[in-house]
């Protein structure tokens, strides 16, 4: 599929970073190993676990591991241990904020951003 001369011109920009998207072959494969942090897989095993095109399980893997979200030994890959804790440490943050107000509904978070205001932004309207 062609690509437009815009995006050409940003593909060595991009490759910098990782979508970790949930329709994404990086974000599949790093929500597989995190979803199973207590083991190592293969590649093999990971192309079994995860619904991607086998031929990019090997590179994706080396991206994820150049960014330290996950690591290997031999031929075995599993999610970093920093990567690990920083994802529990968000899901036990989120579990306690739900926990404390109970929660908010997508519909009410929505709401909310369509009247909230920015603090800042109010701040700099009050400096001007």
């Amino acid at each position: 599929m062609p690509i437009s001369k815009d995006d050409f011109q940003t593909i060595d920009e991009q490759e910098g970073t990782v979508d970790l998207g949930p329709d994404t072959t990086q974000g599949k494969i790093h929500r597989f190993l995190l979803e199973n942090a207590d083991q190592a897989f293969r590649q093999r095993e990971v192309v079994d676990g995860v619904d991607v095109p086998k031929g990019s399980v090997g590179p994706t893997l080396k991206r994820l591991e150049r960014h330290g979200l996950v690591t290997h030994r031999g031929r075995y890959w599993k999610i970093a241990d920093a990567e690990h804790a920083t994802a529990s440490a968000a899901r036990l943050g989120a579990a306690a904020a739900d926990a404390r107000d109970g929660g908010f509904s997508d519909e009410e978070v929505e709401t909310w951003m369509e009247t909230a205001v920015d603090p800042i932004e109010e701040r700099d309207d009050e400096d001007a």
